[in-house]
């Protein structure tokens, strides 16, 4: 074996961070030698490829190309061959002259292999199976990509697909090892998380639940909210929340929010309470918390009545330090997809510090058992998936890491276009720390031009949210045009733009681009 190769397996991380040698098992037995790469402890990923290279004619190399996502496990049977990869600007040479010896190549190098031995027989597993379009044949191209040089052409204004290849290695392994528990209802996988989502969230309990709505109504029912009760919440939100209410039987009571945040106005909150008023919804929009201690003081003197956050916008936000998830007596949070943290399908839960709230809760999400066929009472079925939970679980590792990336992000937006006559970009309170769910900008009058031209320069955008909850079909009649006029101006100029935590600097960079482009103004970075 090569001194490189000898340092690799001895924990030398390398010059690229790209390659590792790991040592298999070897199994000596009467009839042979068995040797074992096992998924979990050797190669690290989900193996949907395998093909085998002999017979390389002396003086002949293979590699020759680089790959943006595939991940690779180079294992020589017989005789030996070099392996070398280049990242950054840096070149590792190892040579593989062992079959117990494997090379775990990370996607986003290039790779040649050389000095093959007339008898040598290589066996690579891959990660997927074969995708043309995952190759970078060409060095030039592959530093270009490298760089992030690749023409921005359509950045999208949010692509899925983009963090599901990110992690689909490890999201793999977490569902089979779910599959292999045999628990799919509730279970160590949903524990788990509950117990870290809680921690995260500076809560005492956390319980999972169906979905974002799911976990509001079980909030209200678990106090008891029902028929001739009143509920505030802001009049420019999701209408999930309102819909919440509705679902207890107890009345929605709408107050107009804050013009430059869209969030619920406290103030607004102090003249909606009336003897009826038995819960508080503030939603925390966008990721951006609502002043948490200015509505306590609104309901100061009311101790029956509840504060329930709307967190399904804010996994990981910040109010004076503390994460939202433990600013009230209990906080709803969504995991739909398109979250911050989000999983792979619906899913919800519920964070408080109220341990005899937690169990009402749960066993309101269980039909209304804590024992089985035992329903004290009238519950439903309301359970976070054990294979949603797990994946929650492993995504939450990276959480903050994504939301530091949000907010970098934002910034360059808030630069690029802050001198921008016709746009009004999202205030941030000097207390909060947002993890930007959505970048939100408000163009009076002229959103509709702006979407279609930026739609005509291949940038996605989207619209939080077109009608307001209080004039909603569903509502007719309950609520007239004018009511809630801040609510009413929001949703005629709100544009939201792109950005993810898969976006990058490039692609945020044509945005604003193309935005100055449309109100003639050249960009200034």
């Amino acid at each position: 074996m090569s001194e490189a190769a000898r340092l690799q397996v001895d924990g030398d991380a390398g010059l690229t961070g790209a390659l590792r040698l790991v040592e298999l098992q070897t199994i000596p037995m009467e009839n042979g030698i068995l040797g074992v790469a096992e998924v979990s402890k050797h190669i690290g990923f989900p193996v949907h490829r395998a093909y085998y290279i002999r017979d390389v004619p002396p003086g002949q190399g293979r590699g020759g190309h680089a790959h943006k996502a595939l991940r690779q496990c180079f294992l020589c049977l017989r005789g030996s061959f070099a392996l070398s990869i280049t990242k950054n600007g840096q070149t590792e040479t190892v040579v593989l002259d062992r079959p117990d010896l494997a090379a775990i190549v990370e996607p986003g190098c290039w790779r040649d292999l050389s000095g093959f031995s007339e008898d040598a027989v290589v066996v690579v597993l891959a990660s997927d199976e074969y995708d043309e379009a995952d190759y970078l044949r060409r060095y030039d191209d592959f530093l270009t990509w490298e760089a992030d040089g690749e023409p921005v052409i359509s950045p999208p204004y949010l692509d899925l697909t983009r963090n599901a290849r990110e992690m689909a290695p490890e999201l793999e392994q977490v569902i089979r090892r779910v599959l292999r528990s045999g628990h799919f209802i509730g279970g160590p996988e949903v524990e788990r998380f509950e117990t870290r989502f809680a921690g995260y969230c500076g809560a005492a309990h956390m319980v999972g639940a169906g979905n974002g709505l799911d976990a509001l109504v079980l909030a209200l029912k678990a106090w008891g909210i029902g028929a001739g009760d009143e509920v505030i919440i802001p009049a420019h939100t999701f209408i999930a929340t309102a819909l919440a209410v509705d679902e207890t039987g107890a009345t929605p009571v709408l107050v107009d929010v804050e013009p430059d945040t869209g969030l619920m106005d406290v103030v607004g909150v102090a003249e909606a309470i009336t003897k009826r008023t038995r819960a508080v919804i503030p939603v925390h929009l966008y990721g951006h918390p609502v002043d948490m201690d200015g509505l306590k003081s609104a309901i100061a003197g009311r101790d029956d009545i509840r504060v329930l956050e709307d967190a399904c916008q804010a996994h990981g936000a910040r109010y004076k330090g503390s994460r939202c998830g433990a600013l009230g007596d209990a906080a709803a949070f969504s995991f739909y997809p398109t979250k911050n943290l989000g999983a792979l399908g619906d899913g919800g839960g519920l964070t408080t510090n109220d341990a005899a709230f937690a169990q009402t809760v749960r066993m309101l999400g269980n039909y209304g058992s804590r024992v089985k066929y035992e329903h004290e009472l009238a519950g439903r079925n309301s359970r976070l998936d054990p294979i949603q939970a797990a994946i929650l679980d492993a995504k939450l590792e990276r959480l903050d890491a994504w939301n530091a990336m949000r907010s970098q992000l934002a910034l360059r937006y808030f630069r690029g276009l802050a001198d921008l006559p016709g746009v009004d970009l999202p205030a941030v309170r000097t207390w909060a720390e947002p993890v930007w769910h959505v970048f939100a900008v408000r163009v009076p009058g002229r959103r509709a031009e702006l979407q279609a031209y930026l739609a005509e320069s291949g940038v996605g955008t989207n619209v939080h949210y077109p009608t307001p909850v209080h004039l909603q079909p569903c509502y007719a009649g309950r609520w007239q045009a004018g009511d809630f006029p801040v609510a009413e101006a929001m949703a005629s100029s709100v544009l939201s733009l792109p950005l993810d935590h898969t976006h990058t600097v490039r692609e945020i960079d044509f945005v604003i681009e193309r935005v100055r482009a449309f109100f003639g103004r050249s960009v200034a970075l």
